[in-house]
């Protein structure tokens, strides 16, 4: 199979341009492409294969794509039959959608028709879908191959190479350490090079570990950021010499920096620590008393300090970084106790609540020698965001004392949520039951379909709207993708003209990945009371792509994440509808807590 790998990739080529129908504001005006949009949105398999005969070219073409957001594997052999047709732009779409669905046998045939396509644009399609589902499958584990494809691409597509060269197993990588140091060190784009500089996670030496501190101070942001989080994995990587990062301007490398310092922490330096650092109330002080708690165990002074500062806190966000550091706290009796009474208490933030369950489900001795009482009275809140955690961690444990009240439990519970609004917590009881009753995991259930596309509203919409998001750190302009993604377009433009971000957070960051936001509750469970299909274009999750969060397929809603660096694993799974046009450097300093102040649609 690497020959015909090879092979294809030989096949390198320019990509084409395809022209699109007369329109007004974007392409859903034409009425055979609203009608595809209509069956791509209800599932309608048939439909899309009898849009595929179609004669206009441009509907076949649409029909393709949306098989990539149908990704039903009815539909293989109405797409099979499209890749010999006429229309090379329509036989690129389709070996796109073919091959977000490809199994081992699949790949291998569209990697021998590649061989064969006289067209150049469909050949880099072919390529393009071969290596993304040979990475995906497992099937690719030659880096010669994913080095051939690195050197012989640009842009997202060399980003992707890096992704799959990182992501080899950890005996391949240490084999290839020195070619892999030098590929490091001679990269000079610097979203490749820090996505290269994640798989020296597994490397050791003195060389792997000088490269890592030169790139952090010399290196772009990106590579910075990664540099650090590789190094704040790696035991004796030098806390003094993340120490001044304490005082850097950039948020995320101060965070960084404390977490670093917090594992390195041992019980000899963790009271020197802790006596150098500033009784103040911030992310980092509460991760470096994590850090000196996991070292002194039987200290009952630092438990307290951070629970003090806990609850006099304001800001939620401040509070559930605290509370994680418990997480780290020794075996005292009080600290469950408090952490029940929070997660228990329905008048305290729901940030706050999920953060102290997550922490008394991490507590697992703790957990052990109270049985099965907690996570029935944790259960029994009805509160979406509890229970969903629960269930995923009864779910991935070891089986409870009382399984068959449980069960009972988590029937009734069920029962009781507000679906879809609640249904990620639907499905984590799903799983929890399945293991529960020792079971294989459920298929993925997709939410009836509950939200159709309003046209009126659709044809109003202008592809290319633009938004702005204004903060504390500053403003950031989004660009909607209405011919890619116009079912999401038309929702996020109803939820911004009715003000519904307004005041809304950003709860979720993760450095160099993303930075997500618009969750009703504030911890990241919340949704509304409809659901959204999702939608997978040919643009993939690049640096400012802005997509939709889910809990699995067709069940997007309100909360969206903007990519701080580009994610290729991510492309063909989740719903990117728009970009950043202005304020890249704005969303880069965003933090867990700062505030939507206003989101408004621009004239």
């Amino acid at each position: 199979m690497t020959g015909k790998l090879f092979l294809a990739l030989g096949l390198f080529a320019v990509g084409c341009s395809s022209s699109l129908p007369d329109r007004k504001n974007n392409r859903w005006a034409d009425e055979a492409l609203w009608n595809v949009l209509q069956a791509q949105d209800r599932r309608d398999v048939a439909a899309l294969c009898n849009a595929l005969d179609h004669a206009d070219a441009e509907v076949r073409r649409s029909a393709a794509l949306a098989f990539a957001s149908v990704q039903d594997t009815t539909g293989i052999p109405c797409l099979t039959g499209a890749l010999d047709d006429p229309e090379p732009r329509v036989r690129a779409a389709t070996v796109f959608a073919l091959g977000l669905v490809a199994d081992s046998a699949l790949v291998v045939d569209l990697a021998e028709r590649a061989v064969l396509e006289s067209d150049t644009s469909v050949q880099r399609a072919y390529l393009q879908a071969t290596f993304r589902e040979m990475v995906r499958t497992g099937m690719l584990r030659d880096p010669n191959a994913i080095l051939y494809y690195l050197d012989r691409n640009t842009g997202h597509e060399r980003v992707r190479a890096a992704d799959a060269l990182r992501r080899l197993s950890a005996d391949t990588l240490r084999n290839m350490q020195a070619t892999y140091v030098d590929l490091v060190r001679r990269e000079t784009d610097p979203e490749v090079q820090a996505m290269l500089v994640r798989g020296l996670r597994g490397m050791a030496g003195a060389e792997v570990d000088e490269l890592l501190w030169k790139l952090l101070q010399e290196g772009m942001r990106p590579v910075r950021v990664e540099a650090l989080r590789v190094l704040v994995g790696r035991t004796g990587s030098g806390p003094e010499r993340s120490a001044e990062l304490l005082q850097d301007d950039d948020a995320t490398l101060r965070t960084l920096a404390a977490q670093g310092i917090a594992r390195a922490m041992t019980a000899d330096n963790a009271a020197e620590w802790v006596a150098s650092t500033p009784d103040e109330a911030s992310p980092e002080h509460a991760l470096l008393l994590g850090g000196a708690m996991a070292a002194m165990t039987d200290d009952r002074e630092l438990p307290a300090r951070a629970w003090e500062h806990q609850a006099t806190a304001e800001d939620p966000h401040l509070r559930s970084a605290y509370l994680r550091s418990l997480g780290e706290a020794g075996a005292f009796s009080w600290i469950m106790d408090s952490l029940l009474m929070l997660a228990l208490d329905p008048g305290q933030h729901a940030l706050v609540r999920s953060t102290a369950t997550e922490v008394i489900l991490s507590r697992v001795q703790d957990l052990r020698e109270r049985g099965d009482a907690p996570l029935i009275d944790l259960l029994t809140t009805q509160d979406p965001g509890l229970v969903a955690l629960v269930a995923e961690h009864l779910a991935a444990g070891d089986p409870p004392s009382d399984p068959g009240r449980l069960l009972a439990t988590l029937s009734k519970v069920n029962e009781g949520l507000d679906l879809p609004r609640d249904f990620e917590a639907h499905l984590a009881i799903a799983r929890a039951r399945a293991h529960l009753q020792g079971s294989a995991d459920p298929a993925h259930e997709r939410p009836p379909f509950d939200h159709p596309i309003d046209r009126d509203r659709l044809l109003a919409l202008e592809n290319g709207r633009q938004y702005r998001i204004l903060t504390d750190k500053g403003e950031v302009t989004l660009a909607l993708e209405v011919d890619v993604a116009p079912g999401s377009c038309v929702a996020f433009d109803s939820l911004v003209t009715a003000g519904y971000y307004d005041g809304k957070t950003f709860h979720r960051q993760v450095p160099g990945f993303v930075v997500q936001g618009g969750c009703p509750r504030g911890d990241g469970f919340g949704s509304m009371d409809w659901t959204l299909r999702t939608e997978v274009g040919l643009p993939g999750f690049s640096t400012g792509a802005v997509g939709l969060a889910s809990a699995g397929p067709d069940t997007e809603s309100c909360q969206f994440f903007i990519m701080l660096g580009p994610a290729p694993h991510l492309d063909g799974r989740y719903t990117r509808f728009a970009h950043v046009v202005d304020g890249l450097d704005v969303v880069q300093r965003l933090q867990v807590g700062d505030v939507m102040r206003r989101v408004e649609r621009l004239p």
